[in-house]
């Protein structure tokens, strides 16, 4: 067992400095070559810092029974039993070894984190995380796979999706030295694919959304390989395969049909209509949107539904029935107002459309200052290069030219950069 590692943990956990945990036992030079393992003290000095902090030396940890509900309740989490993980962790937390013990409270915390996120709790998750990280030199093998795999998750959730992508790697580093079950290794490549197709990286993606779904398909997880699939449509769309793309929908369509899983049935509708819509295939993207409004409504979060009212708004306003568009302009509004959320994304979006159908006199210079700032401290690249464009047009209508040049340079630049985005800006 590795002794320094407990020892630091408990100490930095209770505040204490190394001179006040040696005073009277040891030197605290002594004390930080135990801290680092430098070097293995007599048991009877253990046994004397152990009591000082409230610990039992005699404790083991590594194969306690405590470890094994941890991870069960770890499993309800990974597969979002809400239920189940909820009432799991009452149990534990009863459970006094659970928050006294370095190896057991490291697991519970890294654990708790994806808990939280589960739960929509995405401040307390960071928060968590950030007490947490001040352990990391106490973490084996074990630990820092959880841990990077956790820290990945948190990157995803605060829309960090590169960074998400880097820490998912270094999970996946770690686990080639740890012994991790097939449902583990389903969700970390499905997690990679996850972050991959958000940071862009889309054959990263395609490979282990590939990964995920070859062990989902033999665990015969219908749920998270239709999750698979509908990576694949959305990545092979990216690739303009829409051939391919088209056929993972479908796919989707059909498990998520015999399911009833009305969930995925508005997500696989909404990503068919971007594909009709890049086609040219209006009236199938509109009738498409609608059908994921309908499965949307009541399940989905303001967020998803929110998306797809963008979508028509957008593809009514590409073909000039601005009736249309200033209805789900209207309908956008009220799904907003009745949100607790931070809408100021969607918010933007109205504003923008609003303008651009009124035909406002300070439209650029809203694009300009408010709209495509934001978008761009977001990194969400495609609205910077859409709107871009548009106010290129807009300040060449007004022969400002410089300006007009400057937007279309910046979109040229984005397109070059990000080229797979291509599809999903015009």
């Amino acid at each position: 067992m590795e002794y320094g590692k407990v020892l630091r943990f408990h100490r930095v956990k209770q505040g204490l400095t190394q001179n006040q945990l040696a005073d009277g036992i040891i030197s605290p030079a002594y004390l930080s070559k135990i801290e680092n393992d430098q070097t293995v003290p007599a048991f009877e000095v253990l046994e004397l810092l152990y009591e000082r902090l409230g610990l039992d030396f005699h404790d083991s940890s590594y194969n306690h029974p405590s470890k094994e509900k941890l991870k069960g309740w770890y499993e309800m989490i990974v597969f979002k039993h809400k239920e189940e993980a909820r009432k799991l962790k009452e149990e534990l937390i009863q459970q006094k070894d659970m928050l006294n013990n370095h190896h057991l409270y490291i697991f519970y915390e890294l654990f708790r984190i994806r808990h939280l996120l589960l739960e929509n709790e995405v401040e307390k998750a960071y928060e968590t995380w950030r007490n947490i990280r001040q352990h990391e030199d106490t973490f084996d093998e074990e630990m820092e796979y959880y841990f990077h795999l956790t820290s990945g998750l948190v990157c995803y959730y605060k829309g960090d999706f590169e960074e998400s992508y880097l820490e998912l790697m270094e999970a996946k580093n770690y686990s080639i030295s740890i012994n991790i079950e097939d449902w583990e290794k389903s969700d970390l490549y499905y997690l990679l694919a996850l972050s991959a197709s958000q940071a862009n990286n889309i054959s990263a993606s395609i490979f282990n959304a590939d990964q995920a779904l070859t062990i989902f398909q033999k665990q015969y997880n219908l749920l998270k390989s239709a999750d698979c699939h509908i990576l694949l449509g959305i990545n092979y769309g990216r690739l303009k395969n829409y051939g391919k793309a088209l056929e993972n929908y479908h796919l989707v369509s059909k498990i998520a049909s015999q399911t009833k899983n009305y969930y995925q049935l508005g997500l696989v509708h909404h990503n068919i209509g971007v594909i009709e819509s890049r086609r040219g295939n209006f009236d199938s993207a509109l009738m498409n949107y609608k059908k994921s409004l309908s499965y949307r409504s009541g399940i989905a979060s303001v967020h998803e539904i929110f998306e797809t009212i963008y979508c028509l708004i957008f593809e009514n306003y590409k073909i000039g029935n601005y009736d249309e568009c200033k209805k789900w302009i209207v309908e956008g509004s009220s799904h907003l107002n009745s949100s607790t959320k931070e809408t100021t994304t969607a918010k933007i979006h109205l504003t923008i459309y609003s303008k651009l159908i009124n035909e406002d006199n300070d439209t650029g210079e809203y694009l300009e200052s408010i709209a495509i700032p934001h978008f761009l401290e977001k990194k969400q690249h495609r609205f910077v290069i859409r709107y871009s464009m548009i106010v290129a047009d807009i300040f060449e209508a007004e022969r400002s030219y410089k300006k007009s040049s400057k937007y279309l340079r910046l979109a040229i630049d984005l397109l070059n950069k990000y080229s797979n985005l291509g599809g999903m800006v015009l």
